[in-house]
């Protein structure tokens, strides 16, 4: 009885330690400045939004945090160095869908249950758009889908990276509409896609209004229309949506702040609290709103079910494909 009593004390001083220690390890947080990775190439609707919240969230905290974009390959390379980094909180991230993706593919071997979630800042709602610089009629939503059944095979449809919530876009697209294109999955996001649209080598893509805005603005590209439950307010309000042409398909894509596993519970709520507050500012939300972002703050302890949910969705469409590696 003696000996089990000592064991025990033992071990609750330990967690004790363990637990001054942890604490500890947040005191004085930050203390230098943070390296911010961005798994997609500058530029994208993701980063875009990032860099929105970014310099508020910056000033609340009192340290720069500077941006780092690792693009390629789904994202893997950023997320494999956001999860190899000290978890000291000086190195974090963005997320996306693709932070499950890549487990389900065989591409990495963690998904979001592997890493500390911080906090979500923001969702995007993927548009379809069509290349301008082409004689087929592709002005509508009904041309392009009727062009397609008409020609099946001919219209060639720009993708962002295989397993990219684009990507999954797309595929939720196409499997609806029951059209077939001629995929062209790029190795990038959304800027990548307007890139290939806007230069006549693709002919029908889903990106974000982000990436497209300008190439929309300048003429070189038809928005068709929108993913979302809503039409978007303001200029593009004409735009329907998918529903609106009568078709049942909706997405969203999730932005989210991430860490490397077991980073400290006090970090972690510190740079949480600076996000919500940022992330709530009217100035954030109408940055986001232009750039058809949804501004939406979501807590690590909401975040973990919602990812699970789609996951599940997602996981059905790589089955589909036949790229589905996670049992």
């Amino acid at each position: 009885m003696k000996n089990w009593f000592s064991t025990c004390c033992v071990g609750f001083a330990l967690v004790g330690v363990f637990g001054m220690a942890n604490a500890a390890a947040g005191d004085g947080y930050p203390a230098k400045r943070i390296t911010f990775i961005v798994p997609t190439e500058a530029g994208g609707d993701g980063d875009l939004l990032a860099r929105a919240l970014l310099e508020g969230v910056s000033a609340r905290i009192g340290q720069p945090i500077v941006v780092v974009n690792k693009p390629g390959a789904a994202g893997a390379p950023g997320y494999r160095e956001i999860h190899a980094a000290k978890p000291d909180g000086y190195t974090i991230g963005l997320a996306f869908p693709t932070l499950y993706m890549n487990k389900m593919r065989g591409l990495l071997p963690w998904d979001h249950h592997d890493f500390t979630l911080i906090a979500q800042h923001g969702s995007f709602t993927p548009i379809v758009v069509a290349t301008a610089k082409t004689d087929r009629p592709l002005k509508t939503i009904k041309d392009a889908i009727s062009y397609a059944n008409k020609h099946p095979g001919q219209l060639k449809f720009a993708l962002s990276v295989v397993g990219g919530s684009w990507w999954v876009a797309g595929m939720i697209f196409q499997a609806n509409t029951k059209t077939v294109f001629k995929n062209i999955p790029q190795e990038g996001s959304g800027a990548v896609v307007i890139t290939q649209l806007a230069g006549g080598h693709t002919d029908v893509g889903v990106s974000g209004l982000a990436s497209a805005l300008s190439q929309i603005e300048a003429g070189n590209l038809n928005f068709l229309a929108t993913f979302g439950r809503e039409r978007l307010p303001g200029k593009y309000s004409h735009v329907p949506t998918l529903i609106e042409a009568g078709y049942d398909i909706t997405w969203d894509s999730p932005n989210l702040f991430i860490g490397p596993p077991r980073m400290p519970k006090n970090i972690t709520e510190k740079l949480a609290k600076a996000i919500e507050i940022e992330a709530n500012k009217p100035e954030f939300k109408k940055a986001a709103l232009n750039i058809n972002a949804t501004p939406v703050y979501r807590a690590s302890d909401q975040l973990l079910g919602y990812l699970d949910k789609q996951k599940e969705v997602s996981r059905e469409i790589l089955r589909k494909n036949g790229i589905l590696k996670e049992k």
